[in-house]
């Protein structure tokens, strides 16, 4: 991204003016691939618009990293394609990445938003939101299909995730008012990207920085189902007095009914980072964030065709004691944070490290799954308390030196993490006591109970070889070692006791370049290994060494271009993906049981693109698309619930402190199977079910001012229209004894803020 403050202020970019109705997929993706590839050689882009800035410098490809500082109005000088995409690429990459910038996080996505949410906006991205933008857990975030736990997200480089399956948790950490930008990295990357899931791509998140200045900014929003969220941001500005440190802490509070009934939320956020330099060659920083979470979590997260004609589209819960849908039997608590400790330094000329150690946190306290029957009485009201806790040490590093021909990096990664989890049998009826067998009252309520361990080590090298000035090539190295331990009294599913670790390792090697054909265009290319441990739940059977789940490996191929001036700005790229043991969980109808399939084959293969082009006079025009064909190869089934395509479609405006966008992103048609089908022979399939693709519209409108000689800075006002055309859209997730069930999008829904910056 060009090293620019991120204005609150800036535009965002239409999703498209159809209908948000129903559609058979309105473009020919290949075509437009095409056509968006051609353009650098069609000499599309016409002399730049008077008001644009000045060009990047495209051949910098070591380019330091911008500061993501919020400015909440700021003049509307330098536009340009460059500065008012919503998502872009760079010139240097050697993998397809979208960015998604400060400026499009701050104006034009819902202040309530969660990171699956502002990622949504890049090709090939998914992620519904049944509860309402941001509040409640996001479903079917996927990345070229990939499921949430195929793929890494980090936070200023550090991975996070659940111990045992790598999924995330979209709404348990980073609030969009604490993300500085989102980068959207669709491939394994090179030998240095670390996370447990380096095949599937990378969510990288980034935090906000500390403002240059002295400013206080609150912000109060209002909006659909009840929504408060309120938020005060302090930027102590540049300390001379402490060599230069710079400080910024916010703290945000968000109570909502949410667009399920009876299934309100309330969270507290906290957060600060802290910058300070030492001498002239070395900074440090301290950053921790924390959240506590309330909120009542349906039973029912999809519903049948008929559950949902029955109780409606936004059925969640009720309050009625003598229902297994109601809300004294269905709510959770959660507490999670992250603190790091990061140093960055120039040891001598040709050498720099950059070393982050960190830890992170999740609890989660859920009463769920109610029943009538216990085992105290037939007609008892009985439920579960799960309880998901883990705690993660780390340490990230990464050690540069620059040469004549090129730059070698190498380092590390280590994290290890203890997870305990249990589940114990309730008796509501009889005051929520832990469920015993009549008659005895000493033996205990554990469905399961088992403490986990995983302990990573990644280690690698690569060179940036520059074989000249145009191009640059990168092999690479990574050795991963994963290390699972279970100690289990009561094991899941089993219910026997287990003592068992495991222990998986792989060299992978990566092969990269990137040509810069121009000052404004450059081709590169990929082909890097990915790898993934197995899950935990290979651990839930009777003897685990004879188990026969195998590590997730990928083989990636992937071909690209990027085209930036200031009036065109454009992407494209092709990949193929070969994937070997695709494992697939779902639920036994009759037992209830997990049942675990392994694929032994699957390929991906698709076209992405991503363009905008600036008119002149504050007005911009976006576009990106994406086709997906996912198979298992030997029974040719589509891989269940993975979108065949993503389009965006958009407009945007910015000029004399308005700012406004529409825009439109259309998700493909996706299937799902039975439970319990094998994914390697297609008759297995007894039922099957999918849904239409869908396109759903946002409205983005502002206006700020700066204010001279007053306490008041600057002031801000914004709203935010979420599925403006109210199109009721519901999206297949499973099948369970023969029905289809469905994940509800809320309607029209509404965000309303004022900012003011203060002092």
């Amino acid at each position: 991204m060009p090293n620019f403050r991120c204005v609150c202020v800036s535009p965002r970019a239409l999703r498209c003016l159809l209908s948000g109705q129903d559609a058979a997929f309105p473009l020919r993706p290949l075509a437009l691939a095409v056509m968006l590839a051609a353009f650098p050689l069609a000499g599309l882009a016409a002399d730049a618009p008077a008001d644009v800035g000045a060009p990047a410098d495209a051949a910098n490809a070591n380019k330091a990293m911008p500061q993501l500082q919020e400015v909440e109005v700021s003049a509307s000088s330098g536009r340009s394609a460059i500065t008012m995409a919503p998502v872009q690429s760079e010139l240097d990459v050697t993998q397809p990445t979208s960015i998604i910038g400060l400026d499009w996080i701050s104006n034009h996505e819902p202040p309530t938003s969660d990171y699956a949410q502002i990622a949504a906006m890049a090709p090939s991205v998914t992620s519904i939101s049944p509860a309402g933008p941001g509040l409640g857990e996001a479903k079917q975030v996927t990345m070229r299909g990939f499921n949430d736990n195929q793929y890494n997200v980090t936070y200023d480089g550090i991975p996070f995730g659940d111990t045992n399956d790598f999924s995330h948790h979209t709404s348990s950490y980073f609030p969009a008012k604490m993300i500085g930008q989102v980068a959207v990295d669709r491939g394994p990357g090179g030998a240095s990207t670390i996370g447990e899931a380096t095949f599937g791509g990378t969510i990288a998140l980034r935090s906000k920085d500390p403002l240059d200045d002295f400013e206080v900014i609150p912000t109060q929003t209002f909006g659909s189902y009840s929504t408060t969220l309120s938020h005060l941001e302090f930027n102590s500005g540049r300390m001379d007095g402490f060599g230069g440190g710079k400080l910024i802490a916010s703290a945000q509070y968000y109570d909502s009914d949410t667009f399920r009934s009876d299934s309100g939320v309330h969270r507290k956020t906290a957060y600060i980072k802290y910058v300070q330099p030492v001498g002239t060659d070395t900074e440090i920083t301290v950053l921790s964030n924390y959240n506590d979470i309330k909120f009542n979590n349906p039973d029912k997260t999809t519903l049948t065709q008929a559950q949902i004609n029955m109780l409606g589209r936004d059925f969640g819960l009720n309050h009625d004691q003598f229902s297994t849908d109601c809300t004294c039997y269905n709510h959770q608590t959660k507490q999670t944070d992250m603190e790091y400790l990061g140093i960055k330094s120039t040891l001598t000329p040709d050498w720099t490290l950059d070393n982050k150690t960190y830890t992170y946190y999740y609890n989660n306290d859920s009463n769920e799954a109610p029943t009538i029957g216990t085992n105290a009485s037939k007609t008892d009201m009985g439920g579960v308390l799960k309880v998901n806790r883990y705690r993660a040490y780390g340490d990230v590093l990464t050690l540069t030196r620059s040469m004549a021909n090129g730059e070698l990096r190498f380092g590390g990664w280590y994290e290890t993490q203890k997870n305990e989890r249990y589940q114990i049998a309730l008796d509501y009826t009889l005051g929520g006591i832990h469920d015993v067998k009549a008659g005895k009252p000493d033996s205990n309520s554990y469905k399961y109970n088992m403490d986990d361990w995983l302990r990573t080590t990644q280690l690698y090298a690569e060179y940036a070889w520059k074989a000249n000035d145009a191009l640059t090539v990168t092999p690479g190295i990574k050795g991963l070692q994963f290390q699972r331990s279970i100690e289990a009294p009561i094991n899941q599913t089993t219910k026997t006791p287990l003592y068992y670790d495991q222990t998986w390792r792989k060299a992978l090697g990566y092969l990269a370049a990137n040509y810069l054909v121009t000052s404004e265009w450059s081709v590169y290319a990929q082909a890097a290994q990915g790898f993934l441990a197995p899950n935990l739940n290979q651990f839930y059977v009777p003897n685990p060494a004879e188990n026969k789940a195998s590590p997730q490996q990928t083989m990636n191929y992937q071909f690209g271009a990027v085209y930036k001036t200031e009036r065109f700005s454009a992407d494209a790229d092709v990949f193929y993906i070969d994937y070997k043991n695709f494992p697939l969980s779902s639920v036994d109808p009759v037992t209830k049981d997990p049942i675990f399939a392994l694929a032994r084959g699957a390929r991906m293969y698709g076209v992405e693109a991503e363009a905008t082009y600036y008119f002149g006079a504050g007005v911009s025009a976006f576009a990106n698309f994406s086709t997906i064909d996912a198979q298992f190869k030997r029974s040719s089934l589509d891989l269940p619930n993975v979108p065949d395509g993503t389009v965006a479609l958009g407009l945007s405006y910015e000029d004399n402190g308005l700012f406004g966008s529409i825009a439109s992103k259309y998700v493909g048609e996706q299937k799902v199977y039975n439970s319990g089908f094998n994914p390697d022979d297609a008759t297995t399939v007894t039922a099957l079910g999918k849904s239409d693709g869908f396109w759903q519209t946002a409205l983005s409108l502002g206006y700020g001012r700066n204010i001279d000689d007053s306490f008041i800075k600057s002031y801000k006002f914004r709203l935010q229209v979420e599925n403006l055309f109210n199109a009721h859209h519901q999206v297949a997730d499973s099948i369970k004894n023969g029905s289809i069930y469905y994940l509800v999008l809320p309607g029209r829904n509404w965000y309303a803020s004022v900012s003011l910056g203060l002092w």
